[in-house]
């Protein structure tokens, strides 16, 4: 029997509804429900998706946490419900956990990559850049994305652990989606500079490639992002770039403001550095917080 999938678990379905599958273990915290009963929060997952998993044992749910490390793949026995009622999000309520050996299942099923066609995605990326009229932001970009190390790693990396298009390839989609965002707002206002916005939309996530390690199905920070976070992280490799460029001074600062403001004002404490300053930093903001809430939104 074909093993039961997260895409199969969320439609047409009457609920609950009891099943026995796998899946990876991507995430895993103690919780205590308002009743004062203590309980095992997971996060459940296949290459179609992700899932919250609640396990309530009578006894020892410390010993069961401790018996499961994540990125590990587990045969699940529970009853899919709709919690809370009416509101369309599943989760699992998990009656038995077990963690299964490498021959019991293929690593490939719980690999999440991006539906989308990676070559459709870059020729996307080559047309805007084919188009610009800055013949210094043409160059950055060419600089990044006629790098064949750099572009080997952002075509496969991931935009986040959790939140959205936590998968391979999900930075690729979530900077062409951010993208063609930016276009159409320099349709609506045509006095942004479109290709100083257009730049800050391919450009301010580049140290994402540096933030994650993609180990087995888990995707983990890195040392360095840890420290220093992506912000930071891209703006590092930016400056790099555009110093051996010889960039023009005002032009090498509105690129790392764009970069280190994009995560809206910095009392938001959503990491950024400095309040958005440009129009074209606004923008950019705005676009990138839509797609990564509604992405998340999706995956959900």
């Amino acid at each position: 029997m074909a093993r039961k999938k997260i895409e199969d678990l969320v439609v047409n379905l009457e609920f609950p509804r009891s099943i026995n599958t796998t899946f990876a273990v991507l995430h895993k915290s103690l919780k205590i429900a308002s009743s004062g009963r203590h309980y095992l929060a997971l996060s459940l997952a296949d290459k179609t998706g992700w899932m919250d998993g609640r396990m309530f044992p009578d006894s020892g749910v410390e010993d069961i946490y401790n018996s499961i490390p994540t990125g590990t793949i587990c045969r699940v026995e529970g009853k899919v419900n709709e919690f809370p009622p009416g509101s369309g999000k599943m989760n699992i309520v998990i009656k038995s956990l077990q963690e299964l050996c490498e021959e019991e299942y293929q690593l490939e099923d719980f690999i999440a990559t991006s539906p989308h066609d990676c070559e459709k995605q870059v020729e996307v990326i080559r047309g805007v850049i084919r188009g610009m009229e800055s013949p210094e932001l043409k160059g950055l970009l060419r600089s990044f994305f006629c790098d064949q190390e750099f572009t080997a790693k952002f075509y496969q990396a991931p935009a986040a652990m959790i939140h959205h298009h936590n998968y391979l390839g999900g930075l690729l989609d979530h900077s062409v989606e951010v993208l063609l965002i930016c276009e159409r707002l320099c349709e609506l206002f045509p006095q942004l500079d479109r290709d100083l916005l257009l730049t800050g939309a391919l450009l301010h996530d580049v140290g994402k490639i540096r933030t994650y390690q993609y180990h087995k199905v888990k995707i983990e920070m890195s040392r360095e992002s840890v420290l220093l976070d992506h912000l930071y992280l891209s703006a590092d490799m930016v400056r790099e770039r555009m110093e051996s460029l010889n960039f023009p001074e005002e032009l090498y600062q509105q690129v790392l403001h764009l970069i280190l403001s994009h995560h809206g004002k910095v009392s938001q404490g959503w990491g950024s550095s400095v309040n958005p300053k440009l129009p074209e930093a606004m923008a950019l903001h705005h676009a990138d917080h839509l797609d990564a809430r509604v992405k998340e939104m999706l995956q959900k």
